[in-house]
């Protein structure tokens, strides 16, 4: 069988490497490989997977929304979200799916022992954040809160959220027991900060979805104060783990993914 993920770019993506990984490990003669696609050729998706003979793919930044009209079906997760992330390939359909949601949740639940009673901040209004959100407001008791600089992203959210701006998100921050960046704010090639931490509660873990760089600004800023930090490897790895049962109805060694990545990670000084 053969997979990929596509995006633009996608050189710098690990996809490939723990993916292949879990193939070898459990002795799979899979293949799974990154295709850069340009917004521009996106139009060929449909001839390009077909000439590769995928059996499914990975989506990632920027075509996450741009996949759905070449779609056949999407999942629940995906409708709610508006992005798909993950496409299965069966008897000539197109199937979508996202899988970042509780990629990211079954993560969290591992560091944060009460989560269904933490009072939840979340930073951004993409596709991410809402699909973090759908899944924890179906468990986590307090109401979410959802903080974005354009309030005007909140318009096609049809959840039960407090929508809030940064700015209020800054002077209620000691209220919150868990605070999550998933807007692009620290990114290797972005080290904006997305908040001020000033009226961080002391005992407030602060999140990032993002695995590159280990430690975003936020994070080492949230270090320094003393807070705990948590980054985005474990939902890369989780909803790569949720993509491969998707596609084979097979359980994938985890252990196995997360720890490639790991190595990968510690190998690149950039990281």
């Amino acid at each position: 069988m053969k997979f990929a993920v596509i995006g633009h770019p996608i050189s710098h993506s690990l996809s490939p490497v723990m993916h292949n990984a879990n193939f070898s490990k459990l002795g799979l003669d899979y293949t799974y490989e990154a295709l850069d696609i340009p917004i521009e050729d996106f139009h060929l998706i449909k001839e390009i997977i077909t000439e590769k003979g995928l059996n499914g793919f990975n989506i990632t930044i920027p075509h996450k929304e741009r996949i759905l009209p070449y779609l056949d079906e999407i999942d629940e997760q995906s409708k709610t979200v508006g992005a798909v992330n993950t496409v299965l390939i069966k008897d000539g359909k197109w199937i979508g799916y996202n899988t970042d949601g509780i990629g990211y949740v079954t993560g969290l639940r591992q560091v944060y022992d009460d989560l269904e009673s933490a009072y939840i901040l979340i930073l951004g209004a993409g596709g991410a954040s809402k699909g973090i959100a759908n899944e924890l407001v179906k468990f986590v008791n307090p109401k979410l809160t959802v903080a974005n600089r354009t309030m005007s992203r909140f318009n096609d959210w049809n959840l039960d959220i407090n929508a809030i701006s940064l700015e209020d998100a800054e002077s209620y921050l000691d209220a919150f027991d868990i605070i999550i960046n998933t807007t692009p704010a620290g990114m290797v090639e972005n080290k904006e900060s997305v908040l001020n931490l000033k009226n961080l509660n002391t005992n407030a873990l602060v999140s990032d979805i993002v695995y590159i760089p280990y430690k975003t600004p936020i994070l080492e800023e949230a270090e320094n104060k003393g807070n705990p930090i948590y980054n985005g490897l474990d939902m890369f790895v989780y909803q790569g783990a949720e993509s491969f049962k998707i596609w084979t109805n097979q359980m994938p060694d985890i252990q196995t993914m997360k720890q490639t990545v790991l190595d990968k990670l510690k190998g690149d000084r950039s990281c």
